[in-house]
């Protein structure tokens, strides 16, 4: 692991021990024809200053400069290359090849909005032994309202709404919960996280920490049709699979997934006659 030494380190210095003392942490990033959003998440990364820190990209076969960006960076990344862009095998793979202590998956676009959020969330994970998840609040950024602020407990009530407590930028994960109740599964195009999220309420006897601060901004202006429908589709079997029949139902009845659509189909169909 690639570890980047701050410019004015003083071992002798009892505070600059104490962060080489932290958890180390891998950042997994998957990338596949990004080079327009990829050097901001990339510098938002080594902005951190963070000792301990590896950063992992998967690239997919990228054929515009993502590549460039990648190479440029080459003392301070670690590149792997997959023959197809499916972004959970992707991820698992990061996974797979991780030595931090804790890992986290950022999307090319997405970055941390403080200079100091790893080092304030490996702080909180060391400070209440290392839980098996740690996450923060998440901005939601799609570039026609005002950011939004996503934060919520962690609870099997939560999850059978259908809701995930954060964004995936916003967790991480101690890499032996993926030994104790798995990966990724890689059948699904978007909801992984959240099947994930079932699994640990319902299967880990390990501990999650929440801490009420946005630390990642989230960009998704990339949202369209399509992947609603996928939302839809992936949240309504997975409730199926880990809590029954009435519960999906439950939540077929009060969700907004079907509205969140017809407006996106609105907006098109406006565009497409009015131009606006």
């Amino acid at each position: 692991m690639s570890e980047q030494t701050p410019l004015s380190l003083n071992l002798s210095d009892p505070a600059e021990m104490e962060v080489y003392s932290l958890p180390s942490v891998t950042v997994i990033i998957p990338t596949f024809n990004c080079s327009q959003n990829l050097a901001v998440t990339i510098e938002s990364l080594l902005q951190q200053n963070y000792p301990k820190l590896e950063i992992l990209a998967i690239d997919a076969g990228s054929t515009d400069r993502t590549l460039e960006i990648l190479y440029s960076y080459e003392k301070s990344i670690t590149l792997s290359s997959v023959p197809a862009y499916r972004l959970y095998q992707m991820i698992n793979q990061g996974i797979l090849m991780a030595q931090g202590d804790y890992i986290n998956i950022i999307f090319p676009g997405d970055f941390y909005i403080h200079h100091h959020t790893l080092l304030d969330m490996m702080q909180a994970a060391r400070s209440h032994d290392s839980p098996e998840i740690v996450y923060c609040g998440t901005l939601l950024r799609d570039g026609r309202s005002e950011l939004k602020f996503l934060f919520r407990s962690l609870t099997t009530d939560l999850l059978k709404r259908g809701q995930q407590p954060t964004g995936l930028q916003g967790c991480w994960f101690r890499k032996e919960l993926f030994g104790e109740i798995g990966i990724f599964r890689t059948d699904f195009q978007m909801r992984a996280a959240f099947d994930f999220m079932c699994r640990f309420c319902l299967q880990s006897t390990g501990r999650c920490l929440p801490i009420r601060r946005a630390f990642v901004d989230y960009d998704l202006r990339w949202v369209t049709g399509p992947m609603v429908i996928q939302h839809f589709w992936e949240t309504g079997k997975t409730l199926h699979r880990y809590f029954g029949t009435l519960t999906t139902l439950k939540w077929l009845y009060r969700q907004k997934d079907v509205r969140r659509f017809l407006k996106l189909w609105l907006r098109r169909i406006r565009v497409a006659f009015l131009g606006k």
